[in-house]
């Protein structure tokens, strides 16, 4: 899709804010997966990832833009997954969101502007309504839905993750570059 086509779908303002976007911070469950988990007969737990939203990962890398995951639930699988995907940082078994959002903020040197942030539930509402872009997927609850700049197209799982990539990346100039190779 040309990148005149990703921008049409957004407002002015979504533009303007995913323009300023140096880092973007991922929810797991619900986001990254379509929230469900599953369990074999020897307890291992199964999650299943987009590869969409894997593969769009390495080049917000390369655009210069910090990605990580901040989850409520501790899991091996998401740490196999942020190792794969060469993630900043994974954090995990996190209760207090926005504390390690903060952190993570001064740590990297950003504004609260300057980040991007994708959750679907309760735990995520304060960082959604304290970062510079917030966004959830199409079958979060209503009352998530009201607090956030973009609801995605997708459901969780789905590649929420690419959506809000591909804008912030066509809102900055480098999705073209992409694209042509």
């Amino acid at each position: 899709m040309p990148v005149k086509e990703v921008l049409a779908k957004y407002t002015k303002d979504q533009i303007k804010k995913a323009a300023q976007i140096k880092a973007i911070f991922f929810d797991v469950d619900g986001v990254l997966t379509n929230g469900g988990i599953i369990y074999d007969d020897t307890g291992r737990e199964i999650k299943q990832f987009n590869v969409k939203d894997g593969y769009i990962i390495s080049h917000l890398k390369k655009a210069g833009i910090i990605v990580g995951i901040i989850t409520g639930r501790e899991s091996k699988i998401v740490s196999n997954r942020a190792a794969e995907l060469k993630l900043d940082f994974c954090h995990q078994g996190i209760m207090d969101k926005y504390a390690v959002f903060e952190k993570l903020i001064q740590f990297h040197k950003l504004k609260k502007k300057q980040v991007a942030y994708i959750g679907d539930d309760i735990n995520d509402l304060k960082v959604l309504q304290n970062c510079g872009l917030s966004a959830c997927p199409a079958d979060a609850m209503d009352y998530i839905k009201t607090k956030v700049d973009v609801i995605t197209k997708s459901k969780g799982g789905e590649g929420v993750a690419r959506e809000v990539s591909d804008l912030i990346l066509a809102s900055q100039g480098f999705l073209d570059k992409i694209i042509k190779g």
